[in-house]
């Protein structure tokens, strides 16, 4: 099976504002990154064996029905991490001691009364187990930031702690080859796919 981890589309929000679990618009003009990827992905969703999945957020559920033709399902274990009392506010604007204890626990901090990169990690990999042995040939998840770069990490068995490391810009396309427990990443974070 090919997996495809597609990262939404770019926001309608100011610079540098903390959205995670917000829901938030795309910015005009999306639809071109969208249409670029469906050429390149070139899948039939009505066929039984591609498969599309979307968080529910509008962000990426807008991308997901896009690129699927309708054909997308909503999951809930997909949605961006909840920064709980940061949602919503500039990054800028949060203190260097809030973040600074975040830092020291990345992993299982929630200083922001939200949710933890292990809590994330934890929903989105038990739902993962729980569809990777259907019957797919291409699977394709749009979701945000946070999840790709979780479920890279838990694929290729890199530390959690690093996942803040791991680049994917909007509208990015990750890809693996998927052989049962055997799994290949074939690209990262890439905007190869987008043809001038």
């Amino acid at each position: 099976m090919k997996l495809f981890l597609i990262r939404h589309p770019k926001p309608d929000v100011e610079k540098g504002l903390c959205y995670g679990d917000m829901d938030v618009p795309l910015a005009a003009g999306w639809e071109d990154g969208a249409d670029a990827l469906v050429k390149s992905l070139s899948l039939d969703f009505s066929d039984t064996s591609n498969v599309c999945y979307h968080s529910p957020l509008s962000r990426a559920a807008q991308l997901g029905e896009y690129v699927s033709g309708g054909y997308s399902q909503p999951v809930s274990a997909l949605k961006e991490l909840d920064f709980g009392d940061w949602e919503g506010r500039c990054w800028q604007d949060i203190s260097k001691q809030e973040i600074d204890a975040w830092m020291k626990d990345i992993v299982n901090g929630a200083p922001y009364n939200g949710e933890s990169l292990q809590v994330v990690a934890d929903r989105v990999w038990c739902w993962w187990l729980s569809i990777k042995d259907e019957p797919m040939q291409n699977c394709v998840l749009v979701a945000h930031s946070g999840v790709i770069k979780v479920l890279v990490s838990l694929l290729c068995q890199w530390p959690l702690a690093q996942a803040h490391r791991i680049d994917v810009g909007f509208t990015s396309l990750t890809e693996f080859m998927v052989q049962g427990n055997y799994v290949t990443l074939k690209r990262l974070g890439a905007g190869d796919w987008v043809t001038v």
